[in-house]
């Protein structure tokens, strides 16, 4: 293994303990709006509400002319044996490929990322930096984090998470300091349609059958009323949000530890319109919600919240996903990111599987090496891909 080099071009980091000792500025120079899950908004709200249950670290370097040049996030996530209820924090990985790495890891990970949503959520990068610099950058903070005395840090595995096949991450370089690649299951993405101006003329786009069935979606739904809550409106139904977003919770296979619904209060009020959560009301009472956020021109599905009683009845679910369609289209997106779960459904509507790499690491060397044939058994899950639309569409 090569030993890690730290870029010529930095001369000195900051590594801190709360977003709230990050000089704003200099994060904001090099966020500069590319990405919400990295925003200094997002990111005191997550902290805020998460604080106690998730141990968050934040790292800006700096160059030798004293710019921010690299912001990196990092989350310690505790892991619990499988054969113990195990958190939600790290509910994101599909529990076939958890109980993988449970079986082999040992309490603690270090991610660079969020495990609160999917994609390239770790670090970003200013001009100063080529990304061959950066990805040197980035791997020196994780290895200096987790050689830091503090006990909190005694990570086992560092992980880097998760990257689209198109990223500019260098995976060899990755590989050269260590880490070792696997694949998720995929991330569901509908691409934006430039002819689309309303949800009719996404549905027109589709063969019969498929159109047929959103219809039938429709008209099961038709008795519920949408509506988009202000914070005051989510801070009175933070109770009902709670009890919805938990019956999720409890039908996965992750059932202890939650994501803190309060945190929802906390993005609408600093992210304003680049957040948004959706209730579904049957009667008056709310039967469902979602949760997304405006990622630049990404629209970006989140947590989703669901009575049961009603479900089926009036496939709420269903009507969730062709919300988040409309949505995409009024904000004039080019890309819907339906997250992973639920393929075959998310195929019905016209997303299409996109892959998605991790990169993993062990602080001891000798189980790093053993780490390979773990790796290499991990792979997506497999599922009927839907193709719902004519032939002319270019999906």
């Amino acid at each position: 293994m090569l030993k890690q080099k730290k870029s010529s071009i930095v001369s000195h980091r900051a590594m801190l303990e709360s977003i709230q000792l990050v000089d704003k500025q200099d994060w904001d120079d090099v966020v500069a709006s590319r990405n919400i899950y990295l925003s200094y908004d997002y990111l005191i709200s997550l902290e805020t509400a998460m604080k106690g249950e998730i141990d968050f670290y934040y790292s800006v370097s700096y160059t030798k002319e004293g710019g921010a040049a690299l912001v990196m996030v990092l989350q310690l996530v505790k892991l619990i044996n499988k054969r113990k209820k195990h958190s939600e924090l790290f509910g994101r990985l599909p529990c076939h490929i958890y109980k993988k790495l449970t079986d082999f890891f040992t309490v603690n990970i270090l991610v660079c990322g969020n495990v609160f949503s999917d994609g390239e959520n770790g670090f970003l990068w200013s001009s100063a930096l080529s990304t061959k610099e950066a990805m040197n950058e980035a791997c020196h903070v994780v290895k200096e984090f987790k050689e830091n005395e503090n006990a909190k840090l005694k990570a086992s595995v560092s992980l880097f998470k998760e990257f689209w096949s198109t990223s500019k991450v260098n995976s060899d370089h990755l590989k050269t300091n260590g880490y070792r690649n696997f694949m998720i299951d995929v991330n569901m993405v509908l691409n934006i349609d430039k002819s689309w101006e309303t949800i009719d003329d996404y549905l027109a786009s589709m063969k019969t059958k498929f159109r047929t069935r959103a219809k039938r979606v429709f008209k099961k739904s038709a008795d519920i009323v949408v509506k988009t809550l202000t914070v005051a409106e989510i801070i009175e139904n933070r109770g009902r949000i709670s009890e919805l977003f938990e019956n999720v919770i409890k039908k996965s296979d992750f059932s202890v530890g939650r994501l803190n619904t309060d945190v929802f209060e906390l993005f609408k009020r600093n992210l304003n319109d680049r957040f948004l959560l959706r209730a579904f009301y049957l009667n008056d009472e709310m039967v469902g919600f979602s949760t997304s956020f405006l990622n630049g021109d990404v629209f970006e599905a989140n947590y989703v919240g669901l009575d049961y009683k009603y479900n089926n009845k009036l496939s709420i679910y269903q009507r969730i996903l062709y919300d988040y369609v409309e949505l995409s289209l009024k904000t004039n997106s080019k890309e819907l990111h339906l997250g992973r779960t639920a393929e075959l459904m998310k195929s019905s509507i016209g997303a299409l599987p996109k892959n998605m790499t991790l990169y993993a690491k062990h602080r001891s060397s000798v189980r790093n090496f053993l780490l390979k044939p773990i790796i290499k058994s991990i792979s997506p899950s497999e599922f009927e891909l839907r193709k719902p639309f004519k032939s002319n569409y270019r999906n």
